[in-house]
């Protein structure tokens, strides 16, 4: 259970489907337990994201909603909150991250420094499913795990929520017996469907030139915002398809202890059927 170490969450009930690849702790030095300081009691946000749940079905152009993080984790603390990762339709993405969260001000369910509240800090669209370009080198052990604890509460259909496990199949070089319709660790089903008036709203707004507007005039602050905040939130992600706001980034503090224990790379071997994805950063060599 290397990566929980390093996180110092608790561990999974199903220990077996999240073990990491053993190529990757061929050499790690035995380290002895640390206590863990979170608690697995999610109630409080089980009930929260259950009351407001059904909200998603009214909200256009959402096409699936995802709990991240320490709630996906199962190791909260006092005063958490509740980290959304959301997926949007193509070439709606600002003006609709925009509406999103009006409505969620409006109904005082978004956190503002809040606990059990919703934090709206990673927003994707469709065609930015595939999560791999955004990798730290040389293995992100982080957003691995990441990826395979997210767990879905909203789908426009099955096919949405489907989609972020599909297109990151390469986790399976991480965790070998990665199978995503195998957990529902919040223990809360995805409701899945589109109300009418979410049909009639995209229907209304189903032009691109109102986001264009809005993320021409809404770019420069951030891209200027950015840079003011760049040494503190290194990787901060501001594009037309991606916004991903979570602070800090601690990937590379994983990966940094991870590096501590485990001072040589090696190559993890590789299944015929996986799906192998290349960095999206020529001068850097994939471990994969």
């Amino acid at each position: 259970m290397l990566f929980y170490d390093l996180m110092n969450y608790n561990y999974p009930e199903n220990k077996n489907y999240f073990k990491i690849n053993p190529a990757l702790t061929e050499w790690i030095q035995t380290k002895p337990l640390k206590i863990k300081k979170f608690s697995s009691d999610i109630s409080t946000q089980q009930n929260f994201i259950k009351k407001y749940q059904k909200i998603f079905k009214f909200l256009p152009f959402v096409k699936a909603v995802y709990v991240s993080n320490s709630v996906s984790f199962k190791s909260v603390h006092e005063n958490s909150d509740i980290d959304l990762f959301f997926i949007l339709e193509n070439n709606r993405l600002h003006i609709w991250r925009l509406f999103v969260k009006l409505v969620f001000k409006i109904l005082k369910i978004e956190w503002n420094h809040q606990k059990n509240k919703f934090c709206t800090g990673f927003w994707i669209t469709q065609q930015a499913s595939d999560l791999y370009p955004i990798s730290i080198f040389p293995i992100d052990l982080y957003l691995a795990y990441w990826i395979a604890h997210l767990q879905p509460i909203y789908g426009s259909n099955q096919e949405e929520i489907q989609r972020i496990y599909q297109e990151n199949f390469w986790i399976k070089q991480i965790i070998p017996a990665y199978n995503w319709q195998n957990q529902n660790i919040i223990n809360i089903e995805p409701i899945i469907g589109e109300n009418w008036i979410k049909k009639i709203l995209e229907k209304i707004f189903w032009r691109n030139f109102l986001n264009f507007v809005i993320w021409k005039i809404w770019k420069q602050k951030m891209l200027k915002q950015k840079k003011q905040l760049w040494k503190a939130w290194e990787n901060i992600i501001i594009s037309d398809n991606m916004l991903k706001f979570f602070a800090p980034d601690i990937r590379k503090i994983v990966y940094l202890k991870y590096k501590t224990l485990k001072p040589h790379f090696i190559q993890p071997k590789q299944h015929k059927n996986w799906k192998i994805k290349k960095a999206s950063f020529p001068e850097q060599e994939s471990l994969f």
